[in-house]
């Protein structure tokens, strides 16, 4: 390792520990955040988002080995110490970037110089050292059912020296993957074990880069849905999104929810909560003489839907009161609402750690009140198109018997996609999960 390499990996370090200090204060209401946006190498800016990456993904599994050499259960561990066992355990497990010895070494030099306690740095050597004894020697292949394998998004694993995980089948797997056990058990309820045990293996996959609208390239890798694409490992994305001006990346299973609207004739579209306005694209490629209007209440969001109507001609951007002033005006309303992303795990790691009933309520109780405050602007005979990206039924087949029960309007159509791929299989198979439905008012 060059000197050059010991400073990168020292100051990705410093930048993921600290980013993992305010998530550990926050846990388990861990919600998206951007890594700090002080000046930093590329390389060294890809390590510190791999390792926030993983630990997200892992929080659990790299909690349930360190507490194998704590004296003082992990919960009631300061969250610095937690942050740097965190930190330096995903990447002892879960990265192949540098040696142990640079691992160990630089996160307790964080320790020291972020003021920890007397023993702190010495605990926190102790806990790594030991986590290093505990991860044995890799293995090709695991499916987390012994106690003794952990595994990695590739399929393969780490044969550990000793059993660490829970003898309980869904506490292990909910170790192995980082699920909330909430959550593996609301699915266990749902589906069967088996199919729960598979989503959450899903939940430990690298997901893809998928385009749609891109047609050949040899950037490109097909996808097994038709006309989708992957893009290659080694390719950069802006290159081929210069070359194929007209694709989209987007998933698969969400590249589905809009067309289910292709029957219609709306002459005004309200894409309400909007985001970056992916869909928002989709619908106004398939309806080009149709007002799509598009909002959201994220600045940021806006911004981005902002320019997306300075490149796209029959796309225009209202604040979230100002659409919901559009009385009677709607033909088609977007709803694709806040949810537990419980369908795009690998996409929002961070999802699997703060799932709880509580939260659950909280998002469909806001699912209710952003519908009902939209159901003024629809006009006569109009539709709306519901949209998450969840596997909770309580976000999904209830809301149409919501909307249903207490607005009449009727269900034209609805589906619901689970998630597809495992760790270790080719990038072609992956999907996120998801529901659509259509309803006519």
């Amino acid at each position: 390792m060059t000197e050059g390499d010991a400073h990168m990996t020292s100051s990705a370090r410093d930048v993921a520990c600290r980013h993992l200090l305010d998530a550990a204060r926050a846990h388990p209401s861990i919600f998206p955040r951007a890594i700090s946006s002080e000046p930093l190498d590329p390389r060294d800016r890809r390590l510190a988002e791999a390792i926030v990456n993983e630990t997200m993904a892992r929080w659990l599994t790299i909690s349930t080995l360190a507490d194998k050499a704590l004296r003082t259960p992990w919960p009631r561990l300061e969250p610095l110490v937690q942050a740097a066992l965190l930190s330096g355990g995903a990447q002892l497990l879960f990265l192949d970037r540098v040696p142990d010895h640079a691992v160990v070494g630089e996160t307790v030099e964080w320790v020291k110089r972020s003021g920890g306690r007397r023993g702190t740095a010495g605990l926190v050597n102790a806990v790594l050292r030991r986590i290093i004894e505990l991860r044995g020697d890799p293995i090709e292949h695991a499916d987390g059912k012994a106690r003794d394998q952990l595994l990695r998004s590739n399929g393969g694993g780490w044969q550990l020296t000793e059993a660490v995980f829970d003898e309980d089948p869904l506490q292990r797997m909910a170790q192995q993957t980082g699920h909330s056990p909430i959550l593996l058990e609301r699915w266990q309820q749902a589906m069967g074990r088996d199919e729960a045990f598979r989503i959450a293996l899903h939940g430990l996959c690298t997901p893809p880069v998928v385009l749609h609208g891109a047609g050949r390239d040899d950037s490109l890798l097909p996808h097994d849905a038709p006309g989708f694409s992957v893009l290659a490992s080694d390719a950069l994305l802006d290159e081929v999104l210069a070359r194929h001006p007209d694709a989209i990346v987007q998933d698969a299973t969400t590249a589905r929810a809009v067309p289910v609207a292709d029957g219609l004739s709306p002459k005004v579209i309200l894409d309400l909560c909007a985001g970056h306005g992916t869909k928002s694209l989709q619908l106004a490629r398939r309806h080009p003489d149709c007002r799509v209007i598009v909002s959201d209440t994220d600045d940021r969001r806006l911004q981005d839907l902002q320019d997306l109507s300075e490149r796209v001609e029959n796309i225009e951007v209202m604040d979230a009161s100002a659409a919901r002033g559009l009385r009677g005006e709607v033909d088609l309303l977007v709803l694709d609402v806040p949810c537990s992303n419980t369908g795009v795990l690998p996409r929002r790691r961070e999802a699997r750690i703060r799932f709880n009933e509580g939260l659950l309520r909280d998002l469909v109780d806001l699912q209710h009140q952003i519908a009902a405050d939209a159901i003024a602007t629809l006009a006569t005979n109009a539709h709306i198109l519901y949209i998450t990206c969840s596997l909770e039924t309580q976000e999904n087949e209830a809301m149409p018997r919501w909307l249903t029960k207490w607005h009449g309007h009727e269900v034209v159509h609805e589906a619901s996609s689970l998630p597809g791929g495992l760790p270790g299989d080719p990038p072609s198979s992956y999907r996120d999960g998801g529901y659509v439905a259509l309803l006519r008012t």
